[in-house]
């Protein structure tokens, strides 16, 4: 059976940064957040920077994970 995971990954694989951004939307997300805009406010309350974005609005998380979709 193949790995989705590493299917998926960028030659070169995530930078440092997104795999903490990773971290931190499963943790928010288990806490019962699932809306762009609520997302973005707990990022915020964590101190989570990736992509080059450090305070996060609901426009922003969608472009980040877009990004990372295509990467």
């Amino acid at each position: 059976m193949s790995d989705l995971f590493y299917q998926t990954l960028p030659a070169g694989g995530y930078p440092a940064d997104a795999t903490a951004f990773a971290d931190a939307l499963e943790d928010v997300m288990a806490d019962g957040t699932h809306d762009p805009a609520g997302i973005a406010a707990a990022l915020n309350a964590r101190k989570i920077s990736a992509g080059g974005t450090s305070e996060w609005t609901a426009e922003r998380l969608t472009t980040y994970l877009a990004q990372l979709a295509n990467a």
